[in-house]
């Protein structure tokens, strides 16, 4: 292409003189324009601009969307000179201040005042053409967009938005943007009947896409207004079959628009491409698309810096069920995408367009121009690769950190999306604020309803401190959702919290961070913790009120936290000192600077944290190699002389080692995988004994002292169950659903129990040195009674059971923990439901660790899937969260104590948090190399644990009060 753009524009008006290029809607009229009458057009300008001798110089076009643009654009490359579209909407002065562009082209309705002066200038040439008034100024600029480090050759100078950064003069040079418009031509199958909806900004890159398409095959343009019945008439020969838009835009139509009119059976629309943001709706576009709906939907994505579009993906709606499963796409033309993981632990990175051909220039004031012709650009966006698939995660920006936390805005887009009834949501982060708040459209979801969802879907460090209803989300000049706008829409909302009392702002924002309908008079003498709160939702909550309050969040932080006061508490906490603070308010001189506020907020609310710390500090002692990885949990055994602590491996191999001294006793290695910890004995005559079983069904019994074999047996099931002893018989679990009763002495089974059909995996409990407790994959729980060598009662739960039942109450009582995360109290004796608990949030592979608080009071602590160690209190046999902690990655161990005061829990990848057993802080950490499933034992200041790296552990510990 010699002259650019008008090579294209040429050819096709040769080709299709008589072909409608431009459809234009105006006072209910379409009114038609051929491409031999724009041919003519073009020409007329061309000649007027050779007469003003522009060459090579850059061309403003200041003008909305209108049937002369194709013209105007093509006269332009064809007198050698690059164009650039102004934003209509500001200033023209301002913006030329700024650029100082040498020829300035002003298209104006003749319906409009025409007499109009630019710099106090009149125009140097007016020429009329349809009904339009073109405008000419050449103006006296030294400065020449182009003599910095441009690409010579025939151009446009796009602008980026803003919305993701400083805005950008990008010169898009015509080579780069046509591989664009072969690719879609081919992919949209483009025909000369299309109507294409010319509906991009102008000063957005993607408007160049929707002319150069239609100009290159011969089809036309549609200007209309964003009108349903006027895009869709009845009658169809102007109705449009090509959309590109935002999805900003596309998702603002109400929902009977797009169910009966642009994705109905009867829609002309071939192709709906929506790209320039993120696609969050596939909710709605699945379920509002007729089965006999023609229309192929694309999403886009491209960035202006390698104008126009890098990527497409054509959307399956049938094998999409979220958002977060919308893929980045396949490549475009002479154009690659890399995923740069360098930096990252994951499978995700920046997003980097890599071209040998497609090279754009930043003209920025202060760039040299050599930036944007390097082969690489970084986006700014994060990519996830999955099974070789691209996924768009965001921009750099979208992970914030909030209280500690890394949060990512676009998770909880994706996520808040996947409710069926919304149209459209943006989340915003407010960092001076510290605010996190969500701004929704939809036709039936509510404030409160939308709250309960994010409630029940997302942990709490992804909850908004505010949810905002609106018609629709404001979008900026590009069509795309401005959060800059948000933003500034919510400096009027604090307004209605300042119209509360200090206690009555408290009671309504507890309402509000905890999602519930409870009535405070209510759950007045209910703790923070109890009825949901957590650490980081109280320092959530404080900051939120101190926006208003200074002071208060500070007040009542320590009160929180503490999880000794009850609501009412705090709440005759506030009343008393913000009445004294009334009483003293005359005499205050001067109002404190919200800044230093805001310091002193901050500083004492660490200051408050700190202080409810104790700090631990751990050194590994010393770690063995097991040869493959250590996920059964080790087992420690007391004697008058020794502590033996000892593990089994996935490679055979059994450890035995000299707790106190770290020295090894001995090892020895089985045929099979072990996964079952060690039961540990005393056998008389024969010394301390181990037993264990193995994936092959092989049950070994060996000495503690020095690990030699004392019998073996094979009972032809696998075991992952840990075995337990009661008078001198011993109880093994296995895979077929039954349990062995076998003479410790010797190995030979005396008699089998069959429980269920399906595995057991949970290991067994003895309780009152009579009945063995079980739990199994098929959901039944059951005692066995050893004296009758029978089933003494049995239940069934709605879900597998894989952790081990747990007695507490001097064994009156025990508890079973079903998968689905429930936990079951039944009477030892007689399995009597007493009570059950169904608050945890995610799947349950821990087993529990119980501490008696006080008479009738007990703590349960155990791991969860859904990233959490939970703390429930069961007093008088009624159960309550305690506290919540999120940790970094699933708990699959079992939490044990350190003392008193601290608790250890281990996520599955390899991270050790010291816990504060009253409230759930986090007070110290210690990272393993690889995951962890096995569950600590403690002995004195010692901490034993193993590995998915083969290692069994030793790690001391020190507390720093």
């Amino acid at each position: 292409m010699k002259r650019g753009f008008y090579d294209v524009f040429i050819k096709t008006c040769a080709l299709n003189p008589s072909k409608i290029a431009v459809r234009q809607y105006k006072n209910g009229t379409y009114n038609i324009y051929t491409y031999s009458e724009l041919y003519g057009v073009c020409e007329y300008i061309s000649q007027n601009l050779l007469q003003l001798k522009c060459n090579k110089d850059v061309i403003g076009l200041l003008t909305e969307r209108n049937v002369i643009v194709p013209c105007v654009i093509a006269a332009v490359h064809k007198c050698c000179n690059t164009f650039m579209f102004l934003d209509p909407s500001q200033s023209a002065e301002t913006i030329l201040n700024d650029l100082k562009l040498k020829i300035i082209i002003i298209i104006k309705n003749n319906d409009n005042d025409t007499d109009f002066k630019l710099f106090d200038k009149k125009p140097d040439k007016i020429i009329s053409v349809f009904n339009y008034s073109i405008l000419f100024y050449k103006q006296d600029a030294n400065c020449n967009l182009l003599s910095k480090g441009c690409i010579s050759g025939h151009s446009f100078i796009a602008v980026t938005s803003g919305s993701t950064g400083e805005r950008k003069l990008i010169q898009v040079p015509v080579q780069c943007i046509q591989p664009n418009i072969d690719d879609l031509t081919k992919l949209f199958s483009i025909q000369s009947n299309d109507v294409i909806y010319f509906s991009t900004p102008l000063t957005f890159d993607p408007s160049m896409i929707e002319i150069l398409l239609a100009c290159k095959n011969g089809a036309s343009l549609l200007i209309a207004p964003e009108k349903i019945d006027i895009l869709f008439p009845k009658n169809q020969e102007n109705s449009i079959t090509v959309w590109q838009t935002t999805p900003s835009k596309f998702f603002q139509y109400s929902d009977g628009e797009i169910q009966n009119t642009i994705l109905s059976a009867s829609s002309t629309l071939k192709i709906l491409a929506l790209g320039g943001e993120p696609l969050n709706g596939i909710n709605r576009l699945r379920k509002f698309k007729h089965l006999n709906n023609i229309t192929r939907i694309f999403t886009l994505y491209g960035v202006t810096e390698m104008s126009c579009w890098a990527c497409v993906a054509e959307l399956e709606l049938n094998k999409m069920i979220i958002d977060r499963e919308v893929p980045l796409g396949n490549c475009l033309s002479e154009t690659q995408v890399h995923i740069d993981t360098e930096n990252s632990n994951s499978n995700s990175g920046k997003i980097i367009l890599v071209s040998n051909t497609r090279k754009c220039v930043v003209l920025n004031s202060g760039n040299n121009g050599e930036e944007c012709s390097l082969k690489f650009i970084d986006t700014g966006d994060i990519g996830e690769v999955t099974q070789g698939t691209i996924y768009y995660r965001g921009r750099k920006d979208d992970t914030i950190k909030r209280f500690g936390n890394k949060v990512n805005l676009q998770f909880i887009e994706n996520n808040i999306m996947e409710h069926s009834g919304l149209k459209t949501c943006s989340c915003i982060w407010l960092p001076k604020l510290m605010l996190l708040v969500v701004y929704f459209s939809s036709e039936t979801v509510s404030c409160q309803e939308l709250s309960e969802y994010i409630k029940s879907k997302l942990e709490d460090k992804y909850w908004p401190d505010k949810i905002i209803k609106v018609d629709n989300l404001p979008i900026n000049a590009h069509g795309k959702t401005s959060k800059l706008i948000l933003s500034k829409m919510f400096e009027g909302d604090l307004t209605a919290l300042k119209m509360n009392s200090p206690s009555l702002a408290f009671q309504q924002e507890l309402t509000l961070l905890l999602r519930n309908k409870f009535v405070i008079d209510e759950i007045k003498d209910k703790t923070f913790f109890s009825i949901g709160g957590t650490s980081f939702l109280a320092i959530t909550l404080c900051n939120k009120l101190s926006l208003v309050y200074p002071q208060l969040g500070s007040l009542i932080l320590p009160y929180l936290i503490a999880n000794n006061n009850t609501l009412q508490d705090i709440i005759q906490v506030i009343e008393k000192e913000y009445i004294h603070e009334k009483k003293n308010s005359k005499k205050r001189t001067r109002r404190p600077d919200s800044r230093s506020k805001r310091f002193a907020y901050n500083q004492s609310m660490k200051e408050i944290l700190e202080k409810n710390k104790a700090f631990v500090q751990f050194e590994e002692l010393w770690k063995y190699d097991t040869g493959k990885c250590v996920d059964a949990s080790p087992t420690l055994y007391v004697t008058k002389q020794k502590v033996f602590v000892t593990v089994s491996s996935h490679s055979g191999k059994i450890l035995v080692v000299d707790a106190v001294t770290g020295n090894i006793q001995g090892t020895m290695k089985l045929n099979s995988r072990i996964e079952a910890s060690i039961f540990c004995f005393d056998n008389g005559a024969k010394g301390h004994c181990g037993v264990v079983g193995s994936y092959d069904g092989t049950i070994t019994c060996f000495t503690l002292e020095n690990c030699e074999e004392i019998w073996k047996i094979n009972i032809g099931s696998m075991i992952k169950s840990k075995a337990t002893c009661c008078n001198g018989m011993l109880y093994v679990a296995s895979y077929d659903g039954a349990i062995r009763c076998i003479d410790i002495k010797n190995g030979d089974i005396i008699h089998t129990i069959q429980i269920t059909k399906q595995a057991i995996s949970a290991d067994l409990v003895l309780a009152k040195n009579y009945y063995i407790l079980v739990g199994a994959l098929s959901g039944v729980c059951a005692a066995i009674d050893t004296r009758t060598k029978s089933v003494a009662w049995r239940g069934k739960l709605s879900s597998p059971v894989f952790a081990s039942p747990t007695l507490y109450d001097d064994d009156k009582y025990v508890v079973f923990v079903e998968v689905s995360g429930k936990l079951h109290c039944r009477s030892v004796e007689k399995g009597v439901k007493v009570w059950k608990y169904q608050g945890a949030k995610g799947n349950i592979f821990s087993s529990l660790y119980i501490r008696n608080l006080e008479a009738l009071q007990w703590q349960f602590v155990f791991g969860c899937h859904d990233n959490r160690v939970y703390s429930v209190t069961v007093k008088n046999f009624h159960p309550s969260l305690q506290w919540r902690t999120e940790v970094t990655s699933p708990v699959y161990a079992t939490p044990c104590c350190l003392d008193d005061r601290l608790l250890i829990a281990v996520s599955t990848n390899g991270k050790l948090c010291a816990i504060n057993s009253d409230c759930g802080t986090i007070l110290s950490e210690y990272q393993f190399p690889n995951d962890t499933f096995s569950s600590p034992v403690v002995f004195d200041n010692k901490i034993y644990i193993g590995c998915r790296n083969d290692f069994l552990y030793c790690i001391k510990y020190l507390v720093n009060l």
